[in-house]
């Protein structure tokens, strides 16, 4: 020991460390855009955030449709995916004959997002660029500076119709050593911290393979895939595509799976409800909770919906009921009412029982697994001893008993391990239960019709 003639002070950290809950408001969203970085995760919150992939709705480029929606909610934020290859995804149109608006000399291409301008005639006349003409090329607009007889134009741009279900499943490249697409969405933890808790493909989710390539990737990040029904799918379709017989991508029993049915409207442009359901869920988990139900909240933007269903409270044979009843949850639209998300299951009801299958049950076991998972990274390799072990049961003990998700829970050391053996190999057995908060998805209510309160009458006359 060094001599010293004096005072000194070492400081040890003491007690328990606190379990800091992950964030649920995270969304993954794969998809095509008109610009941005490509096959890389970026994350958007704003309106500002998501311009850098273009703003140009209802041209086929679905992150743009989707950010579109999303950020009517202004809630969370979005690991974004832009998986179009401008090198790759793109046509070339010859001699595209042009409208001239006679009063603003303006004209248009019918395809937005061009790349490039091979030439701009006049007939058989080839204009001048900046001289005769001027091109928007993210609109496509082509400004004349005079009115011209017979205006045409030839023109690269990019094309989102020729993505593939691969692109957007993506893959790891070995070549590079990077993944792409879906794949991409696993690093989310590495780059910034935190996984998407919802996942979804808006338009590419209409086949059953890719459902079911969402459905694995949820899986591995203990997520829940939002799909939709294909635009233009009927009530007896989407209740047919739960069975063997099904002819769209509505046949699985995951419980990593929400599936949503219709489409709906904002005018005349429909929009794919599970990107709605998905706004409203971070909506709902910043405002109030994870553990709140999204559904018989508003819908933000809806005029309408691709084909109304009957709604009503107290009828079980309406539209939306059925679809309940077999794991599709869908939209409320009553008399004063507004168009509201309805209904709570996951894809696994009716066939799993388990409370599970309530999308919030699912969700408040992964936020509370994940949470206890990384609380345990700073006890890792210190001996194990009593210290370790009460400061391990005495940090989730606590963690559990403020969270407002749940009824109840125990912790202990769990004792269908031996533990003896189970030490000696460097191995803590814990074990937690708890019971998540369920919504009220059915108010019963007994109605009696008796005489026996006539008897105040008689009471009351003395």
């Amino acid at each position: 020991m060094t001599y010293h003639h004096g005072t000194e002070t070492k400081r040890i950290d003491g007690g328990s460390s606190p379990v800091y809950g992950v964030p649920s408001a995270i969304t993954a969203l794969i998809g095509t855009a008109q610009s941005g970085a490509v096959n890389e995760l970026t994350v958007c919150q704003t309106v500002k955030d998501f311009a850098q992939f273009g703003n140009i709705v209802g041209a086929g480029f679905t992150i743009a449709d989707a950010a579109d929606i999303l950020t009517r909610y202004k809630s969370g934020k979005v690991y974004v995916v832009n998986v179009l290859d401008p090198a790759r995804h793109k046509t070339d149109v010859v001699d595209e004959v042009l409208t001239q608006d006679p009063n603003t000399l303006i004209a248009k291409t019918r395809k937005p997002a061009l790349t490039a301008v091979a030439n701009v005639k006049d007939g058989t006349t080839v204009l001048t660029a900046n001289t005769d003409y001027t091109v928007n090329m993210t609109t496509g607009e082509v400004q004349f500076k005079a009115r011209r007889a017979a205006p045409k134009i030839s023109y690269t741009h990019l094309d989102p119709s020729k993505v593939t279900e691969a692109d957007i499943k993506g893959a790891y490249v070995a070549a590079t050593g990077k993944r792409t697409g879906l794949e991409l969405v696993r690093e989310g933890y590495t780059l910034f911290g935190s996984d998407a808790k919802i996942i979804i493909a808006p338009e590419f989710d209409k086949t059953a393979t890719m459902r079911a390539a969402l459905g694995v990737s949820a899986e591995q990040l203990n997520a829940i895939a939002y799909v939709s029904a294909p635009k233009g799918t009927k009530l007896s379709q989407a209740i047919q595509g739960r069975g063997v017989s099904g002819s769209i991508n509505f046949y699985t029993s995951s419980d990593r799976v929400h599936l949503f049915y219709p489409h709906v409207k904002n005018g005349d442009v429909l929009e794919s409800l599970a990107v709605h359901a998905a706004g409203l869920r971070m909506k709902t988990d910043v405002e109030q909770g994870y553990w709140f139900s999204t559904s018989n909240r508003e819908l933000l933007g809806v005029t309408g919906m691709e084909f109304p269903l009957t709604a009503r409270l107290d009828d079980k044979q309406s539209e939306t009921n059925q679809l309940n009843e077999v794991g599709i949850t869908t939209v409320f639209n009553s008399f004063g009412t507004g168009y509201r998300l309805w209904g709570n299951r996951l894809a696994c009801f009716p066939t799993t029982t388990h409370i599970k299958n309530f999308e919030v049950a699912q969700r408040t076991g992964d936020v509370i697994d994940e949470s206890i998972r990384q609380f345990e990274l700073q006890y890792m390799d210190l001996p194990i001893d009593d210290a370790l072990i009460d400061s391990l049961l005495e940090g989730i003990r606590t963690y559990l008993g403020t969270q407002k998700s749940l009824v109840g829970f125990s912790v202990e050391l769990d004792h269908d391990y031996d533990l003896v053996d189970a030490f000696s190999k460097g191995q803590v057995p814990l074990k937690y239960d708890y019971t998540p908060k369920l919504p009220m998805e059915r108010a019963s209510n007994t109605s009696v019709m008796t005489r026996k309160y006539l008897i105040n009458l008689v009471s009351n006359k003395g």
